[in-house]
Parts: structure tokens; C-alpha cells; sequence
């Protein structure tokens, strides 16, 4: 069975014979049959195994006896020991994560430097079975229930057709010896409660569950294809683009007949949690400007749309402009000149152009983003101060207009909010004898 098995996926996925294999050979009856079955149907195979040192003597025995197997059988093979307890505490990831990250790094590089073309891992049926009820068990939707994936870019799985029964029953007719994982039969685990306790209750109920579960995962595999059209479909509706920022319609997503699913599968991708996706639909009808954060990503509801930016593409700024001239300010270029005020002077009425009385201020200027806590005097306000955050409010900024607003700094007081407003402390009155204009550069200048 095991090898008609994996000529039969060979077939299916159009696999030459004469492709070359990286087998993951832990020891155990899975990988040791599809190893034996992989000798015998004469393929291109190297045998990696990976010793993670989590279990002392047994994971070094487990070692020993790999090596001697593939000696026995003339197999090229490596091994590599691994400190996956150091590894998992230096990048902040459980045990079960730092093995597979190792595991994967490492076939990764030998596939290269021996020029293999695929990894060959033996899950079976019971894995499968084992998975989905751990995923059923935790919450989730369509695709956590269509099983593991038998090809998954170069990554291959044979046997996820074949039994754990009838792997046990080739390795007696084969009179194959293997290692058995002591912590297999601790029920200190999720996935060992599910495989002892649940799945033999569930197999009393019905005694075909693992071709049940097969034949459930593949017609899950369409409905997840059909899912996913119909989301993309909707996605078109409610979906646009502002430079960088995503804009979600918030009506015509509420008005859809699964808000809570579209919205989910929009923004799972950024890292927003169920949880989330409750609180953001909770307050679609409030007052805007409420934030909504997953890692970089912040969700921020607006009148008509939620708006999702990357902040860790905002970076803060800080410019010293040291004298009159031309200099980059963001995303722009700006011209500082200083000059006598002429006869009928009439001031732009150009926002992007600041004209301030130039004797109220010195050299060096400070160009910066704002921050917490800043206040200005509106010019027209008589030198009545306003908290910037309130001018934001009141202009009706998005998150990320506030995020990009400039600040032109003169002696730790701002002059100008760059291109929406002036500080009434530096405007040009009757008394101005000396101008400082800054406007944008020409684009030759």
C-alpha cells in the first residue's frame, strides 16, 4: 500500500522519477516506510534527519539508529543537532515553532547546496484526522478543515492517503525496525489527547472516520475555492486605494449579508484578530477617529471608511534648515528666502506658500513631525492658543495626515503647520519691515 501510494501521488502531481528528494526522516514507523518504499521504487533520495536534543539519550539513540538504517540500505544521508531549547528562547518562539523553523531552515539550505528539488515529509491520515479536530477544538473557519496540503511549493506528502494501521502493517510485513517518540504517549499534549482519547471514540461511532475525513476535506477544498471567489467578488465592491493607505467602505460592507466574515478575511492578512473584528463592526457608528492596532498595522474609522496604513512605513522627521535656501521636507522640496518688504505687499493665498514677519524669528529653523502635547495660535485667533490634536479634529485629518503633518519650529514655538496654517505670533503686520517666504521649489531648482 505504501508504495502504490506514493507511485500513485508521483502520477498525480506529475512528478518526473527522475526528480531529486530530500526525505525528513525522524526515525519513526512513518518516515522510516515511506523512506523504505522511496529505496525501493529506485528514487534520487537524501536523508535528512534532525536531532533537536529535546529528550537526552533518546533523541541521540534516535540519531544513531537513522544513521545505521540508511548504512544498512546504502542511502546518503546527513544529520544535524540542533539546541532548540536555546534557539526557541533567543527568537521568542515556543518549542513545537523553534523545531519546525530549524527543520525548515536547514532543508532549505541543503536543497540548495546539493541542488535536490523537493522535501519529502511522511504525514499520513491519522495527522490529518488529528489536525482538523485540534483545529475544530480551537475556532476556525472552512480552511482549517480541509486538512494538510499534499503539495505545498516543494514541499511533498505522500502518504496523507495511508493509515497509520497500514504503515504499522508495512513495516511488520517488512520486517523494518523503528524508533517510538516516549512523549507520543503523554497526554500532557493537545495533539496525543486527540489521538488516544478522542479519535478511538470517534472511530467506535464510525469505523471508516479516516476515509470520512478524506473524502470531507476534499469536497471542503472546493467549497474553500468557491469561499474565497466570493469574497474577492465582494472585496472588489467594498475596496480602494488612497497612496497607501486601504480604504474599506463602511456601509457597503455593513449592508453585505456576512459583514463580519468579509471584513475578517480583509483583514487577517495584516494580523486583526477575531476579537477585533467584533470591537470594529461594534463601533462602525462612532464618533471617527477610533484606532484599531495589530502589529504595524492600524485600522482608523473615518466618516465613510475604515483607512488601514502600515505605520512602520511613517518615519519621525527632523531637519535643521540652517539658513535661506532649498531643502527636502518630506516629500517635497521647499524654497526659504528672506527679502525687504516691497511697497503694496499682498500676502498668497496659497496655503502651500508661508509668508511670516522674518525679524520674529532666527536661523537655525527646526522642521519635525508634531508630537503629543504641541499647541499653536491659530493665525485670526488673537494669540488664543489650540491644542494641535484639536486643529487635527477640526480639519477633519485622517490618522495618517496627522502621522505626515510638518511643523516649522522657530525658538520652540511653531510657526507654521506646513501647509494648512500659520501661527498668528509670526504673521506680517503693519510693522513687518523684513520677509520670510517659503514656498515649494520649482521642480528644476
Amino acid at each position: 500500500m505504501i508504495r502504490e501510494a506514493i507511485e500513485n501521488f508521483l502520477n498525480k502531481q506529475k512528478i518526473p522519477r527522475d526528480a531529486r528528494f530530500i526525505l525528513a526522516v525522524s526515525g519513526g514507523a512513518d518516515s522510516i516506510s515511506m523512506l523504505h518504499a522511496f529505496k525501493y521504487l529506485n528514487l534520487k533520495i537524501l536523508v535528512l534527519h534532525c536531532n533537536f536534543s529535546l529528550r537526552g539519550k533518546e533523541s541521540d539513540m534516535d540519531e544513531q539508529f537513522v544513521k545505521r538504517f540508511c548504512d544498512t540500505y546504502g542511502i546518503a544521508h546527513s544529520v544535524k543537532k540542533f539546541d532548540t531549547i536555546g534557539y526557541a528562547h533567543a527568537q521568542g518562539l515556543s518549542i513545537e515553532m523553534a523545531a519546525r523553523e530549524l527543520r525548515y531552515n536547514w532543508f532549505r539550505e541543503v536543497k540548495k547546496k546539493k541542488k535536490m528539488d523537493y522535501i519529502v515529509v511522511a504525514h499520513h491520515a491519522d495527522d490529518v484526522a488529528e489536525t482538523i479536530l485540534i483545529n475544530l477544538s480551537r475556532g476556525t473557519g472552512i480552511k482549517g478543515l480541509t486538512g494538510i496540503k499534499a503539495v505545498n511549493g516543494d514541499i511533498l506528502r505522500p502518504l496523507l492517503e495511508c493509515s497509520r494501521e497500514e504503515i504499522l502493517k508495512y513495516i511488520e510485513e517488512h520486517q523494518l525496525g523503528y524508533r517510538t517518540d516516549s512523549t507520543n504517549n503523554s497526554l500532557d499534549y493537545v495533539r496525543n489527547k486527540i489521538r488516544h482519547k478522542v479519535i478511538p471514540i470517534l472511530k467506535e461511532i464510525n469505523p471508516s472516520l479516516l476515509e470520512t475525513i478524506h473524502e470531507n476535506c476534499e469536497a471542503l477544498k472546493e467549497t474553500e475555492a468557491i469561499f474565497q471567489y466570493g469574497i474577492h467578488q465582494l472585496q472588489e465592491q467594498i475596496l480602494d486605494c488612497e497612496e497607501d493607505e486601504i480604504l474599506i467602505d463602511i456601509s457597503k460592507t455593513l449592508a453585505t449579508t456576512a459583514p463580519y466574515t468579509l471584513l475578517y478575511e480583509t483583514l487577517k492578512p495584516f494580523g486583526f484578530n477575531k476579537a477585533q473584528i467584533r470591537d470594529i463592526l461594534n463601533a462602525h457608528a462612532t464618533t471617527p477617529g477610533k484606532q484599531f492596532i495589530a502589529g504595524n498595522h492600524i485600522l482608523v474609522k473615518g466618516r465613510k471608511y475604515w483607512r488601514l496604513y502600515d505605520n512602520s512605513k511613517s518615519h519621525s522627521i527632523a531637519i535643521t534648515v540652517p539658513t535661506t535656501g532649498i531643502y527636502s521636507l518630506g516629500n517635497d522640496r521647499f524654497e526659504f528666502s528672506v527679502f525687504p518688504r516691497p511697497e503694496n505687499f499682498e500676502i498668497p493665498q496659497d496655503p502651500a506658500i508661508a509668508c511670516l514677519d522674518a525679524d520674529k524669528l532666527k536661523f537655525p529653523l527646526l522642521v519635525r513631525n508634531w508630537q503629543a502635547g504641541d499647541y499653536f495660535c491659530p493665525i485670526g485667533m488673537k494669540k488664543s492658543r489650540k491644542k494641535l490634536s484639536d486643529f487635527f479634529t477640526d480639519q477633519k485629518f485622517s490618522a495618517k495626515q496627522k502621522k505626515e503633518c510638518l511643523l516649522l519650529i522657530a525658538t520652540d514655538k511653531i510657526a507654521w503647520v506646513i501647509g494648512h496654517r500659520l501661527d498668528d505670533r509670526f504673521k506680517i503686520t503693519t510693522f513687518t519691515q523684513n520677509i520670510l517666504m517659503i514656498r515649494k521649489a520649482e521642480e528644476n531648482g
